[in-house]
């Protein structure tokens, strides 16, 4: 390009920028200003919010649908790494650009708000389960907790070790209060399960593979036992892992602009 061409580019960029400032004193075009950034908010929040309910679904799914799927093998593992997948690859953009540490607790507030309107909806209204049986569990408090670290240390690296442990491991003690009622033992037709257990024999889901039903098979597995914290150590060390994996995601996601700055 040469010389005389990159200074009439520049003379109508400045142009447009002077008719941008103009139509600011545009009563009318300021209006439509506002509804469309109004509009691209809300659809952005919608995807967003959709993704996350999306992308929980379809990797822990039925492990948080179902108040006897919530063992204490599987449940306490796929749920974190779960909701690191997504957090991880959002939280390097908004730390590294805006120094918010709010995108845990942002997913996790979503998730559960999402996830009482949906399973009120499909479980409670559609198909006449009660909402004791299929209330979401909560993460709130995990992310909390990764966010306040972030806050606290300021460096991604610490808070991949400390938040990102801690919410794995907390997953279980965390809705202990929600689900201990649950995993109360009883005897039905000399069997000993949990009234959890009771519930699903109760509630029959047709679409469930019958193999697929009993996550755990121990004796008298209501009572914890020893697998419980050592699935919640599992879990904060992999938690670590696939937090920090998934923020060197986010950093590699985040890199891109220059690419489309170029084509801009």
């Amino acid at each position: 390009m040469s010389q005389a061409q990159a200074e009439e580019v520049t003379e109508i960029e400045a142009k447009r920028r002077l008719l941008d400032i103009k139509s600011l004193d545009n009563p009318k075009a300021l209006k439509l200003y506002r509804r469309f950034d109004g509009i691209l908010i809300l659809v952005l929040f919608t995807f967003l919010t959709l993704g996350i309910q999306i992308q929980f679904t379809l990797t822990a799914g039925d492990w948080d649908y179902w108040i006897d799927w919530r063992d204490r093998r599987w449940w306490p593992l796929i749920s974190p790494f779960t909701l690191l997948l997504f957090i991880g690859a959002f939280t390097y953009g908004i730390w590294y650009r805006l120094r918010l540490p709010i995108i845990a607790t942002a997913v996790t507030l979503l998730l559960c708000l999402v996830s009482w309107l949906s399973r009120y909806l499909n479980f409670v209204e559609f198909a006449n389960f009660p909402m004791s049986f299929t209330f979401p569990s909560t993460y709130i408090g995990l992310a909390i907790l990764l966010d306040c670290a972030l806050a606290m240390t300021r460096s991604l690296v610490v808070s991949a070790m400390i938040g990102g442990g801690l919410f794995g491991a907390l997953v279980y003690p965390l809705n202990w209060a929600f689900m201990a009622p649950y995993k109360v033992p009883v005897e039905f037709n000399g069997t000993l399960m949990s009234v959890a257990d009771l519930m699903g024999y109760e509630y029959i889901r047709t679409t469930t593979p019958e193999y697929l039903r009993i996550i755990e098979e121990s004796t008298l597995r209501t009572f914890g036992g020893s697998v419980t914290p050592l699935t919640a150590v599992f879990a904060g060390l992999c938690g670590i892992v696939i937090y920090a994996i998934f923020l060197y995601a986010g950093s590699w996601i985040n890199g891109l602009d220059k690419y489309a700055k170029r084509i801009v």
